[in-house]
């Protein structure tokens, strides 16, 4: 493979883990990184170390050292006070009200879309997809038969902070079915419990109607145990070595307006125990690594938790091909595409309510679990995945994954505020294209019509532009508009997060996307003002 500034920087940083110090400011490049370099920064070096910036700034230790280092590399400097406006890069493990609310759309990139929750919420996502369903069920059928029907791919759910939701499923509930209650806006297995028998059903019900009956109930509608879901959990799942294990996988948008969303590989990841359904052990059914450390076994068997997806892919293959009848490769064919499939379907059932401005990327965790009929769940999708390298698996896949997203916020951002073609993409490299935006319409101002937007071209580029029509000319395309402040007036310049002067550039239109008819519900928009944000697990 074609050497690159990524690969050199995966290479040390392979050597890392999530607490170690970060690498050295200065990274060689190789060919191709000096070509990006030149592409990102509009023909500029990043310029030395002076103390004059361009500044970065980290919120929390995930993942810190890694985007640290990458930053560096590129001469920028970090700042510890997350009050400074100043930022070109801003990446933090907690959203924070203030850090939109003082974002500069076209000048800065913000880590995390502020109402993610939509997706990485229990609650949000299954709204959203019932939202999605009901749309979809008022078209045409051969409408219908472009959509996945979500319970071919999401597991049975059901709401405990609606009544009427929660009386159904204490209905239908019996113990021939186990069911896993989680919390809408925790991770690592926090707050996780089996529903097994009517004894453990009627505690819950208990609960719940204790906390209704007190008066501060109506003050704090959103307290445990309401906001939560049940899901039917999946009984037979496919086992590895007769342990249960899930799939992480990555869903990348790295650029909002417009948006431009990605797939990315990730690992697999393992139980230490042999699964037994009947386990009291939450450990044995839940496979995240926070609950396979509580192990006192895990400091010597960690490295057999997490596989890389070559690894699964032979395992499979040498297993199950010819017993199964599989395809050669399942694991990068038939379910590689599902996994595609059911982002895509989420990211597109979410998109028309998801605030999208230019400068605004996000990074989400999906899980995926394989039954042994070789179907496969969502289990969940998570805001801010866990970025630790504490096995060799991890320091092989996370710091390139980390790289790679950096690289295409980066060179989108350019892009759409220089109103130039997105593809090819010099930064792509493992990565797969889910959902290229460019050809989105957008309100026009002053209207309540969404039509395909003309580019208005700039003086300069009239002068000298070729006869020629040119792909970003065309209808449909977004040009951006230099920006102007509130009275009217071109806004002064300043550089981008490349360090491009925005004399070369122009900052585009803050415009909404044609909405569809929203996903989610008020219950869901309440329980999003609640602070959701956690490191992912």
């Amino acid at each position: 493979m074609e050497s690159s500034h990524g690969d050199r920087l995966l290479c040390q940083l392979s050597q890392l883990d999530r607490d170690a110090d970060p690498l050295e400011d200065t990274v060689a490049g190789k060919p191709r990184a000096a070509l990006l370099e030149r592409h990102l920064l509009g023909g500029e070096q990043p310029p030395p170390s002076t103390g004059c910036g361009p500044f970065f700034y980290i919120g929390g230790t995930n993942g810190a050292s890694i985007i640290s280092s990458y930053c560096k590399g590129k001469g920028w400097q970090r700042i510890q006070d997350s009050r400074r406006g100043d930022y070109r890069l801003k990446w933090c493990e907690v959203k924070c009200r203030d850090s939109y609310g003082s974002f500069r759309e076209g000048e800065q990139l913000l880590y995390q879309i502020p109402n993610n929750r939509l997706l990485t919420t229990k609650i949000g996502l299954l709204s959203t997809l019932r939202e999605h369903s009901r749309v979809v069920s008022r078209t045409s059928p051969s409408a219908q038969a472009k959509f996945l029907k979500m319970e071919e791919f999401f597991p049975e759910t059901y709401r405990l902070d609606i009544k009427e939701e929660r009386e159904a499923f204490f209905a239908l509930f019996d113990e021939t079915q186990t069911w896993i209650c989680k919390p809408t806006a925790s991770n690592q297995g926090k707050g996780i419990f089996l529903l097994r028998n009517q004894e453990e059903v009627a505690a819950l019900q208990a609960k719940i109607q204790s906390i209704e009956e007190d008066p501060s109930h109506r003050k704090m509608p959103f307290r445990a145990p309401q906001a939560r879901i049940v899901q039917r959990y999946i009984q037979n799942p496919l086992l590895l070595d007769g342990r249960k294990f899930d799939v992480r996988a990555y869903l990348l948008v790295a650029c909002a307006v417009p948006y431009m969303v990605f797939f990315g590989h990730g690992y697999a990841r393992l139980t230490l125990n042999p699964y037994d359904p009947g386990s009291q052990d939450l450990s044995s059914h839940l496979t995240n690594q926070f609950m396979q450390k509580k192990s006192p076994l895990y400091v010597l068997l960690k490295e057999d938790t997490v596989w890389s997806m070559e690894q699964l892919n032979r395992y499979i293959n040498s297993k199950f091909r010819e017993p199964r009848g599989l395809p050669s490769d399942w694991v990068f064919t038939t379910f590689t595409k599902r996994m595609q499939q059911v982002m895509a379907h989420c990211f597109l059932a979410a998109k028309s309510k998801l605030e999208c401005k230019l400068g605004y990327f996000d990074l989400i965790g999906c899980d995926f679990l394989i039954d042994d009929n070789f179907k496969v769940w969502l289990l969940e999708m998570n805001s801010n995945p866990a970025l630790h390298t504490n096995c060799e698996v991890l320091k092989e896949v996370v710091p390139r994954v980390v790289v790679e997203t950096l690289d295409l916020a980066l060179e989108t951002f350019q892009k759409s505020l220089r109103g130039q073609k997105m593809l090819p993409l010099l930064s792509q490299r493992r990565f797969v294209l889910l959902l290229n935006g460019e050809t989105d319409v957008w309100p026009r101002p002053g209207s309540s019509r969404y039509v395909p937007r003309p580019p208005p071209r700039m003086a300069c580029e009239a002068a000298s532009a070729a006869p020629q029509t040119r792909a970003a000319d065309q209808p449909g395309a977004r040009r951006p508009r230099p920006p102007r402040s509130a009275q009217g007036h071109p806004r002064p310049h300043s550089p981008g997060p490349d360090g491009a002067p925005a004399s070369e550039r122009q900052r585009a239109d803050s415009r909404e996307a044609v909405r569809e008819p929203s996903p989610g519900s008020a219950g869901e928009d309440r329980e999003g003002r609640r602070s959701e944000d956690h490191r992912g697990s």
